[in-house]
């Protein structure tokens, strides 16, 4: 490992009594008690720095967890939603077809979002539930879902506070919508019930420490679901005063403040759900946070006991003669430098680069983090590009040139190296120059290599859970709604249609029955391959459900190009899929809706285009219906 002290000429001779002269004594300690304070001052500073630090980490990675969560609630309210407006409509349509259709939903939805399912008539009475048969008839008339929906007469989903229901005796966060007639009288409401601890069951995917909470609220400060370590649910149902996440506050912010469930100090990220009046909370307990730094504390105080010996030392002998001293600064400069970067890198393999040359030196664990049996690399030139990723070189230069330039106080870069064996790996390099020359010209860097793979890995990771559908790797809902708006915004710039196809597979509901969920989840596979390579680059394949997918088309001329794509796919779906010696044969329904013909926004235009599916199906399958024709 190199040297972390700059080389010195041997300080000139002197007498030792010359150290113990009055004069000398007191002038030693004028310059401790100037020097001193100095030091250890740099020592608080640098000691508050630790706090800034954890809180600024501890925010950053608040701010992602919470926004992660935050789509995956929206994605489960939205399902939620959708089976409520689906079950609705078959309801009013087909009563005698509906406990079948609720089962097919529980059977698509037991993975995905488990809930149960009530129907009250106009008068608050069970008219259906499928928690037990046994409710049938019961009066609900003081259910606080039935209740909503009496003072509104718009259409509209309405999410309850958690309450015990009266069906299950056990917590529960009810999502209703009301039934009406033609002429928009109330016949009845549809009602929806989640578990409360389904909302926080990803608690266990964070690493925030042992004191971490998830939580997720209702704007007024309702406790729908909280889960911390071994406890889930501890505080559902109770209202928290004087959150910073009020109905008038920004949709996503920060705040620090002692827990009001468990009395635990966190540093807290909101992020809200104003289509539903939710929001989710995510905490990490500041004394959590500032773990991270304790063991760099504790050097910090013994750097700062260190240095001051040194320095006293120093002090001590610069007195003595000038050469000393000036010898005695620059060593102080130096040892300074260091001190900062040790305050300030989190990585632990060790480089010292000589400016002038650009040779850098390196210890072990930097020549194993960069997978090189060479001791001293050149860091300038062309050969950074032996080891350096193509796309990464220029920040990783421009990085470099203004440190060295002055312009920046420390160098920090990310990059990815080349291993041996061809792979590439992530790498976060920190550094400070160390010593300058007269002219202030830099001298020598000193810094760390980190090898940051695993954060790298599981950032990838939340960013494929949070917009991919796990079993097809196609987009989700999530992301589909966001191409979806997209598209809508571009469209209503250039004045083009934007088409949405939704189908759903018919006959894969007997492919299941008969030869069991695997063949089923590889029949969908073979779906998302077949269709997908008959698209364009620019059109999304997404799967929204269990067989139902959406194709979105940017940029449509008019509804026969859709239809033509649409019946592309119908023919696609009409064909055989071979699935090893198996062969089987399916078809599909599929709703076509245009923007802005059939909706304005993304969900108008999406229900417009399921709507028209369930027309294709009510009219026997396997067809095409565009959502003016249903």
């Amino acid at each position: 490992m190199p040297s972390l002290t700059p080389s010195a000429k041997p300080p000139s001779r002197v007498r030792l009594g010359d150290f113990f002269r009055p004069r000398v004594l007191r002038d030693l300690a004028i310059y401790l008690a100037l020097m001193l304070p100095i030091v250890w001052g740099l020592v608080a500073v640098e000691q508050s720095r630790f706090a800034s630090l954890a809180q600024a980490g501890s925010k950053r990675d608040l701010r992602n967890y919470a926004r992660v969560f935050t789509e995956e609630v929206r994605a489960t309210v939205g399902i939620v939603d959708l089976s409520l407006i689906q079950l609705r409509s078959i309801w009013q349509n087909d009563r005698a077809d509906f406990p079948k259709a609720v089962g097919e939903h529980a059977r698509h939805l037991r993975q995905r979002v488990p809930l149960m399912v009530t129907v009250f008539d106009a008068q608050g009475r069970v008219a259906y539930t499928n928690a037990a048969p046994s409710h049938g008839g019961r009066d609900m008339q003081q259910a606080i879902s039935y209740q909503a929906h009496l003072g509104i007469s718009d259409d509209r989903i309405y999410v309850s506070r958690p309450v015990i229901c009266p069906l299950t005796h056990a917590w529960a966060v009810q999502f209703s919508r009301s039934v009406r007639d033609a002429q928009g009288r109330l016949q009845g409401v549809i009602m929806a019930t989640v578990a409360p601890d389904y909302f926080v069951r990803f608690y266990d995917d964070i690493d925030l420490g042992p004191n971490a909470s998830v939580s997720l609220m209702r704007t007024d400060g309702t406790v729908i679901a909280r889960s911390t370590r071994g406890s889930i649910n501890h505080g559902t149902g109770q209202v928290l005063k004087d959150n910073p996440h009020a109905s008038h506050s920004p949709v996503t912010g920060s705040f620090r403040r002692v827990g009001q469930i468990d009395g635990i100090e966190r540093f807290y990220t909101w992020h809200k759900l104003p289509e539903y009046g939710m929001v989710v909370t995510v905490g990490e307990a500041v004394q959590d946070a500032e773990a991270r730094f304790t063991q760099q504390r504790a050097v910090l105080t013994w750097v700062g006991a260190a240095v001051s010996l040194v320095l006293t030392l120093l002090g001590w002998a610069a007195l003595g003669a000038t050469d000393r001293r000036r010898r005695a600064l620059k060593a102080l400069a130096a040892a300074e430098a260091r001190w900062k970067l040790a305050l300030s890198a989190t990585g632990d393999g060790v480089w010292d680069c000589d400016v002038v040359t650009g040779l850098a030196t390196l210890s072990a664990r930097a020549r194993k983090i960069l997978d090189t049996e060479r001791s001293v690399i050149s860091w300038y030139g062309s050969a950074l590009d032996a080891i350096v990723h193509p796309d990464d070189l220029p920040e990783l230069r421009a990085q470099l040139r203004g440190h060295l330039a002055g312009k920046t106080e420390d160098f920090a870069a990310e990059f990815r190296v080349r291993l041996r064996n061809g792979d590439w790996s992530w790498t976060d390099a920190r550094g400070t120059v160390s010593e300058r020359d007269e002219l202030g010209m830099p001298m020598r860097m000193v810094g760390t290599f980190s090898n940051i793979d695993a954060r790298k890995h599981e950032e990838a990771r939340m960013r494929r859970l949070a917009h991919e559908d796990a079993l097809t790797g196609l987009p989700n809902r999530v992301l589909l709604g966001d191409r979806l708006r997209q598209a809508i915004r571009t469209a209503s710039r250039d004045g083009h249609k934007v088409a949405v196809i939704y189908f759903d597979l018919d006959q894969f509901k007997p492919v299941n029955d008969t030869h069991g969920h695997a063949v089923g989840d590889r029949l969908l596979q073979l779906v998302a391959r077949r269709l997908r390579a008959g698209l364009r680059e620019a059109d999304t394949l997404a799967r929204v459900g269990g067989d139902e997918f959406v194709v979105l088309l940017p940029r449509c001329d008019s509804l026969a190009d859709a239809s033509t794509v649409a019946e592309n796919i119908l023919y696609q779906l009409n064909q055989p899929f071979e699935d090893g010696e198996l062969v089987l044969r399916i078809s599909g329904s599929l709703g076509i809706a245009l923007f802005p013909d059939d909706g304005m926004d993304a969900e108008a235009l999406l229900h417009a285009a399921d709507l028209a599916m369930y027309d294709a199906k009510a009219h026997g399958r396997n067809r095409v219906t565009a959502a003016y024709q249903a």
